[in-house]
């Protein structure tokens, strides 16, 4: 089902909607956009060629919140329950969606599933926006994914310059959009022209095929040394990475409950056992953590790629590492460690 909706009636449409549901959506905070409430009339930042700056994932995952409450003089546990509000995420870039479900992965399947993610998850629409221009440091692409990729999303909307084409992906989402006027054929084609020029405007980033096998082989090889040569371990790739799900468990004495933080494996502390061994002693193990887990490791745990190809890595990084150029120098390298041999 498609449909169109002129952009002079957006801001309306998502005023109806806050009447049911708590409604998100990409507005400008200071330099950047990040997803805030929406309330009329809001500035909403839908024009930038790229995502927002923090990760959306925090809205599922935030980045610190209360899981437990206890009573140490009375030695008693108090549970928290996640009672979330109905909500729809408005103008969420494919990747981000796309990253939501890779997510579901590690919250809501097995047998530990997290039930504050879920809950969360169950009263949440993803509305999609697609990337008629994606940005310089996009690749999705090279991941499996799109600028109009459809994965995790209720409904995805494709800019036609002074309208919206709507295309509905999921039940919930048909009482949304109620009302409005269907697309007609010249609508539709022009969509997939803009989508098919959007996707080709994207070169190849690196060579995806057969990328795990050939990481896998240079695990012990010298080329991580190389590679996080200027590498900070600031952890602004991971903490800024809508797929990086590392976090610590702290009690706060002080409040009397037990905290989950984000963390991340960029940070030396991160894998420093009791003992004072750390496996990951430097940034070069570091630095292979961080590309094996996203290329390797996630194809292991779920048998997808763990990279949505968002490219807020490489535009956030103070020192210009760009995972793109580290993928293919990895890759290079392991031809070269085998004709040597």
């Amino acid at each position: 089902m498609k449909y169109i909706l002129p952009k002079h009636e957006l801001n309306a449409l998502l005023e109806r909607w806050s009447a049911e549901y708590a409604v998100l959506a990409p507005q400008k905070a200071g330099a950047y956009s990040e997803f805030l409430p929406f309330t009329a009339p809001s500035e909403l930042c839908l024009e930038e060629p790229h995502n927002t700056r923090y990760p959306p994932k925090a809205l599922f995952f935030p980045q610190s919140e209360a899981i437990l409450k206890y009573k140490q003089n009375l030695g008693q546990l108090e549970s928290i329950e996640a009672v979330p509000q109905k909500r729809v995420i408005f103008g969420i870039r494919p990747c981000d969606a796309k990253a939501v479900t890779l997510l579901d992965t590690v919250f809501a399947e097995g047998d530990n599933q997290d039930p504050f993610w879920l809950a969360r998850r169950a009263e949440t629409l993803l509305i999609g926006l697609g990337c008629n221009e994606p940005g310089a440091t996009c690749f999705c692409t090279s991941t499996e994914s799109g600028p109009f990729h459809t994965d995790g999303l209720d409904a995805l909307l494709t800019d036609l310059g002074g309208e919206y084409l709507i295309e509905l992906l999921s039940e919930r989402a048909v009482g949304l959009f109620g009302g409005l006027t269907p697309a007609n054929p010249t609508q539709q084609e022009s969509v997939q022209n803009l989508q098919q020029a959007a996707e080709q405007a994207l070169p190849k980033a690196f060579e995806l095929d057969g990328l795990k096998d050939k990481l896998d082989r240079v695990f012990d090889q010298d080329v991580w040394a190389q590679l996080s040569e200027s590498c900070l371990g600031c952890g602004i790739c991971t903490f800024l990475c809508p797929t990086c799900f590392c976090f610590d468990l702290v009690d706060e004495a002080q409040r009397d409950t037990r905290v989950r933080n984000w963390d991340t494996c960029m940070f030396r502390v991160y894998s420093l056992e009791a003992s004072a061994h750390n496996p990951r002693p430097t940034r070069k193990e570091r630095t292979r953590q961080r590309l094996m887990h996203k290329y390797s490791y996630w194809w292991e745990h779920a048998g997808k790629l763990g990279c949505t190809g968002c490219g807020r890595c490489v535009r956030y990084c103070p020192v210009g590492l760009d995972i793109r150029a580290m993928l293919r120098k990895a890759s290079a390298y392991e031809s070269e460690a085998l004709h040597a041999n």
